[in-house]
């Protein structure tokens, strides 16, 4: 499986990751703040018509576990190795 990475920067607030698996797209975002809050959010119809809500997670392992896709799971294990 091939992952593309789209975007991946540091902040003072934390680390961004953009990254694409064929058609799967997806954010996520880690808080350098002390509770190391991650944000995934599958960048799909539902994101553009919400206007990019996505889910938070205490852990990456809460994170993995709430995606069924292999897609999905490789760009939060993409995201944890940056």
């Amino acid at each position: 499986m091939e992952i593309q990475i789209i975007n991946e920067q540091t902040l003072r607030s934390g680390r961004y990751f953009e990254a694409a698996v064929g058609k799967i797209a997806a954010s996520v975002w880690v808080s350098s703040a002390s509770d190391g809050l991650i944000s995934v959010c599958c960048l799909n119809a539902s994101h553009r018509a919400w206007g990019k809500l996505g889910r938070t997670f205490r852990t990456f392992d809460e994170a993995m576990a709430a995606y069924k896709s292999p897609q999905m799971k490789a760009i939060i294990t993409a995201a944890k190795e940056a």
